[in-house]
């Protein structure tokens, strides 16, 4: 066959499926029937910046740090004990 046969029949073959695609997606409604109670845009972009300011009030970090600055009875974690150090270092060293 001849190369510009096939070069033909490609073209055509890609332009009716691109038809047929334009076609059939055109039918299809977009964005319809979301149904009662579904959040719209309008509710996400005041959602989004009533997050900025509470940002810009609390801090970039207020979940990481406890609530209440004032407790201090938790005291800083203990050190093992230097021989379970050791052994562990050794263990180590064995790998």
């Amino acid at each position: 066959m001849h190369p510009a046969w096939t070069t033909l029949a490609c073209l055509l073959s890609l332009l009716t499926g691109m038809i047929l695609m334009h076609a059939y997606r055109r039918r299809l409604p977009q964005h319809a029937g979301a149904g009662e109670g579904a959040t719209n845009v309008w509710q996400l972009i005041e959602h989004v910046e009533a997050e900025a300011k509470a940002a810009k009030r609390t801090g970039r970090h207020h979940l990481c740090e406890p609530a209440d600055h004032s407790t201090s009875d938790m005291a800083p974690p203990e050190a093992p004990p230097l021989e379970l150090q050791q052994r562990v270092l050794e263990s180590l060293r064995r790998l």
